[in-house]
């Protein structure tokens, strides 16, 4: 058991002038006296019964140890050097803990962080497969209606819009200079085709500059539907 060191902070309460009582009638015909004098330091200036005893037990326990000729230095080295173990066994225990919670606390980051990154790279992964199915369904699309020559496609487009008919009449094509928006014309007639994103195309028909009709065709996100939707 370790030893409780005893109290050094008493201190002398103190007061200003004399001290102040008010007298009480008790019950009994006596009177009696209450202390109403305003002190300081008061609250450290109490020597009572728990302190007096222990400063005896522990008096009386060296005096003991002299008369039989106990070697005080020796005991004392002794006692000390087992306190000295007790804490030592104590900050170890206290390390090894906060060493344990460490590591666990790198271990639960570690598995946080590889969670993150492999939710990442799925996400990642499964985004690049879509727009990969987007375009491959957008290019043969418009493979389909440029040409097989995949290095003429752009100028077989051209040739084949300049040949287009609506009852034998030319068209005149025009691209955007994003190349997002083919433009044709014919007598006063005006459609406009809009590739909005890689899975859809929409289509737009104008008459006299009024717009009559739109087309929106959407590739389907198997690569095999194409739905058309006109209005």
């Amino acid at each position: 058991m370790a030893w409780e060191l005893l109290p050094v902070n008493y201190t002398d309460a103190t007061w200003s002038g004399l001290k102040r009582y008010t007298e009480i009638q008790n019950s009994d015909g006596t009177v009696s006296f209450q202390d109403v004098t305003v002190y300081s330091q008061k609250e450290n200036s109490f020597f009572g019964a728990k302190e007096a005893n222990r400063m005896n037990e522990a008096l009386n326990t060296l005096m003991s140890m002299v008369e039989s000729g106990t070697d005080l230095y020796t005991a004392f080295q002794n006692y000390f050097n087992t306190q000295k173990g007790l804490f030592e066994d104590t900050a170890d225990a206290t390390q090894a803990g906060f060493t344990a919670y460490i590591a666990k606390l790198e271990a639960e980051g570690d598995g946080i962080v590889e969670t993150i990154k492999t939710d990442y790279r799925n996400e990642i992964t499964a985004f690049e497969n879509q727009q990969e199915q987007l375009f491959n369904t957008w290019f043969e699309f418009i493979k389909s209606q440029l040409g097989d020559d995949v290095a003429g496609n752009l100028q077989n487009q051209i040739d084949l819009l300049d040949v287009k008919t609506d009852g034998f009449d030319p068209r005149n094509t025009v691209f955007s200079a994003d190349g997002q928006t083919i433009t044709e014309t014919y007598d006063d007639k005006k459609i406009e085709t809009t590739f909005v994103s890689a899975d859809k195309i929409i289509q737009k028909l104008y008459e006299n500059e009024l717009l009559t009709l739109t087309k929106t065709v959407t590739f389907g996100s198997d690569g095999l539907t194409i739905s058309e939707e006109v209005k």
